[in-house]
């Protein structure tokens, strides 16, 4: 039996309308080919889900300080190199036989865009050879393992060290079962962070299903617009709103059951829905 090519359902996995009829037929009648595009949306929308991750913060020259007393290192043996300049990748055409070339280029040219670059070797009296004919590269990947454990670590104590925002509520919601849900329950918050940044905060409790996921919405008052903040995993998540969207309008929480169909829609299966308001 003939599956259906991969490129086709990886396209059908991301809401595209690329199926000709035989393929649909064999999307009814095929459990591999239906699995398989059940598991890319999967990974499509947890993609999507993450879009609004924001980027880790550069640690001052004192908390490496720090680090190097912790870890007892002398100033002669941690050699701390200038920041790599950022590197900037876009994708203006985002054609699938563009992004082809792309890579195909980048594959070429890979040894002159990373070009290697030899960690220098300091020599220490606090340092003595484990062997007594060490190969001379040895000593610089642990001078680069090292200082790679250095920066990670940095990293996390000075995140660490930063105060949490102190987001401001704006509005709150109780979330209300629909009838094919009775046994649900939910609750929603509408925050304003330090930088001026609006999430919805949502928990909720409904019975477990196989085979679908849950999705978080905002509707208008009158239930003619609809906007997706996202996936929620779990009973619990956070969400941005986007940047321009009017609450006022946009005040209705809804929680939806969607299925792997590849549709982007809303299902029309919400598990509970609130309106959001202010002072409650």
């Amino acid at each position: 039996m003939r599956h259906v090519d991969p490129d086709i359902l990886a396209l059908l996995a991301l809401g595209e309308e690329a199926a000709v009829p035989e393929d649909s037929a064999h999307l009814s009648e095929c459990d591999q080919c239906r699995r398989e595009v059940e598991l890319l949306s999967r990974a499509a929308l947890v993609g999507r889900s993450t879009f609004d991750a924001g980027d880790l913060l550069d640690p001052p020259a004192r908390v490496w300080s720090r680090i190097t007393d912790e870890l007892s290192f002398s100033s002669e043996s941690v050699i701390l190199s200038e920041a790599a300049p950022e590197v900037t990748v876009s994708f203006a055409d985002h054609s699938i036989d563009a992004l082809a070339e792309k890579r195909a280029v980048k594959s070429s040219n890979s040894e002159q865009s990373f070009p290697a670059v030899a960690a220098p070797i300091v020599e220490s009296g606090n340092v003595h050879s484990l062997e007594k004919r060490r190969r001379p590269w040895v000593g610089a990947l642990a001078a680069a393992a090292s200082l790679a454990l250095v920066a990670a670590t940095g990293s996390a104590i000075w995140l660490g060290l930063q105060p949490a925002d102190q987001p401001t509520v704006l509005a709150s919601a109780t979330l209300d079962a629909f009838p094919n849900w009775s046994e649900s329950t939910g609750e929603a918050k509408l925050e304003r962070r330090a930088d001026g940044t609006r999430i919805v905060e949502v928990s909720f409790s409904a019975p477990p299903t196989e085979g679908g996921f849950r999705e978080v919405w905002l509707i208008t008052s009158d239930a003619t617009a609809l906007v997706s903040l996202g996936i929620v995993e779990g009973m619990s998540g956070q969400f941005t709103v986007p940047d321009g969207l009017d609450v006022d309008n946009y005040n209705l929480v809804d929680i939806s059951e969607e299925q792997f169909d590849g549709n982007p829609a809303h299902s029309g299966d919400s598990i509970v829905r609130g309106q959001l308001t202010v002072g409650v």
